[in-house]
């Protein structure tokens, strides 16, 4: 799996520890390739983390469908998740398999770097990473 700085997960002004999470490993021929953490408070399924290392080969979106399923089988609202500015692969993603945005939540990375100091300024590409872009799938109730 891909390699992650840390376990702890920053997000909406609230550092997670995502390594107690439940979740799902995806396996690909036996060996794992990807892998989702989530989190169910008051009917909300959030997806905290979810990593793949075999790209465009369904996996992720094998993952998400998983959550989406789990979510609507215990009756949950909606799924949701916290992406930065910079992961524009992840926001093309998450739009793909039905997800909205939500909320746009303005310089909240700087709130997430005082939780997290190892959140750099700038993503592989360059550009710089301040702000929390939050995606919602609603679920019928």
């Amino acid at each position: 799996m891909q390699e992650w700085t840390s376990t702890a997960v920053a997000r909406r002004g609230e550092l997670v520890e995502a390594a107690g999470l439940p979740g799902y490993v995806a396996r690909l021929g036996g060996r794992p390739v990807g892998l989702v953490l989530v989190d169910v408070r008051d009917r909300e399924y959030e997806v905290v983390a979810i990593s793949t290392t075999a790209q465009r080969r369904g996996i992720g979106r094998a993952l998400m469908e998983r959550c989406f399923a789990e979510a609507r089988a215990t009756a949950c609202r909606r799924v949701w998740l916290v992406t930065t500015n910079n992961n524009i692969a992840a926001i093309a993603f998450y739009q793909h398999v039905g997800m909205d945005l939500q909320a746009l939540h303005r310089h909240a990375v700087r709130v997430s770097r005082s939780l997290k100091p190892t959140i750099p300024l700038r993503g592989a590409t360059g550009v710089a990473i301040d702000h929390e872009l939050e995606f919602e799938l609603l679920l019928p109730s």
